[in-house]
């Protein structure tokens, strides 16, 4: 059994990788993005949903992970106290924890993918490219081991690739 954590910036190509261990893995997907735009159409307000749809992505991880699934998580994941969540979840059920950072080291490839992007996430705007660098500001170094995919280097089926064998 399994938790593969997915970490990185927005527009970074975590999501779109997500999509591709789930469809070959055959194991589901929980992102809080899609979780927090539900919380915001059913009238939560956008200042309170954050840590919210984390706890949610957690909640559902974790009840997958008590029924034997193994279980993808797919948010930016930032900070240490996400991180520690998913830590202390694979711990708590003894899942091996696979964690990928998805980076996009050219700077022009991922304002260009910010930019371009739509997502059809209902109720959510989509990001802009001045969020993505308040959100760079605040993102913290990793402790954790982890595979990094520079995301600007590789075309997703590589990425695929090399996401497969690390979780294999």
């Amino acid at each position: 059994m399994q938790l593969i954590v997915l970490s990185g910036l927005p527009g970074s190509g975590k999501s779109t990788l997500a999509g591709g261990l789930s469809r070959t893995l055959s194991i589901p997907v929980f992102s809080v993005d899609p979780i927090e735009a539900a919380m915001w159409r059913s009238g939560f307000a956008e200042q309170s949903t954050g840590i919210a749809a984390y706890d949610v992505a957690v909640a559902l991880a974790d009840e997958h992970l008590r029924l034997g699934h193994s279980v993808i998580a797919d948010a930016v994941n930032a900070v240490e106290a996400p991180r520690a969540a998913w830590r202390h979840l694979a711990g708590k059920y003894r899942a091996d924890l696979k964690i990928i950072e998805c980076v996009c080291m050219d700077e022009a490839v991922h304002r260009q993918r910010i930019e371009a992007r739509i997502r059809n996430i209902t109720g959510m705007r989509e990001v802009t490219w001045a969020r993505v660098l308040e959100r760079r500001a605040e993102y913290e170094d990793w402790a954790d081991a982890r595979l990094i995919l520079d995301t600007s280097a590789d075309a997703p089926e590589g990425l695929l690739a090399a996401a497969l064998r690390y979780v294999r």
